[in-house]
């Protein structure tokens, strides 16, 4: 009886532990996204390039939108939240390069950038080569 049991338990532990796997090595994909376009938007912001600017925005939003869920599934509050406020940054830096407005899309970088470091305090551990997620 206890074989009946323990096994489809074990069996159920083990998908769990994949899928949160799995979900933490998408999220690791996102960071590197996210320091990519980043850094491409920076650049563009400094050229003042609003079409590269724009370009930039529009794919951080996306990225911020899969990171927010992934903080939502892990119902880490504040994480989400700093997510959804790069989000939005991320949206504003798309209109203001679209407009070529460079105060604001110096102002969208800015914010951006504290999303980052923001959530890097509170989240990640480890050091540079294998950082983990808190």
């Amino acid at each position: 009886m206890k074989k009946h049991i323990l096994v489809p338990s074990l069996l159920a532990l083990g998908m769990a532990l994949c899928l949160y796997a799995q979900s933490d090595a998408e999220y690791q994909g996102l960071m590197k996204s996210v320091a990519a376009t980043s850094g491409k938007a920076r650049k563009a912001v400094m050229e003042k390039n609003g079409a590269e600017a724009a370009t930039a925005g529009e794919q951080l939003e996306g990225i911020y939108k899969k990171i927010a869920d992934f903080w939502e599934k892990r119902g880490t509050a504040d994480a989400v939240e700093i997510s959804k406020k790069g989000e939005t940054a991320a949206h504003e830096l798309m209109e203001a390069g679209k407009a070529n407005d460079d105060a604001k899309m110096a102002s969208a970088m800015q914010t951006i950038n504290g999303t980052c470091g923001s959530c890097h305090m509170a989240h990640r551990g480890g050091s540079a080569g294998a950082f983990t997620i808190k």
